[in-house]
């Protein structure tokens, strides 16, 4: 187990078998705040459209699902 805090969100995108990412969108906002923001579509996540890490725009409605993860990615 490691002490790094992850640092995006984990989606689950309907239609999709593999969870995606979304990167913190401000320095210094933890990851928990960060989803508080999703949650309450504050930010940029008023948009109908929301930017994934991979750089992929997908819109709000076909998020299913939305969590901190549990592990952090490798880079």
């Amino acid at each position: 187990m490691t002490d790094r805090t992850p640092e995006e969100l984990e989606v689950r995108i309907s239609g999709r078998d593999r969870p995606e990412r979304i990167s913190v969108t401000e320095p210094g906002v933890s990851v928990h705040e960060e989803l508080t923001r999703f949650l309450n579509r504050l930010g940029p996540y008023a948009q109908m459209w929301i930017r994934l890490e991979s750089g992929e725009y997908i819109r709000y409605e076909l998020i299913a699902s939305v969590r901190v993860p549990t592990e952090p990615t490798s880079s």
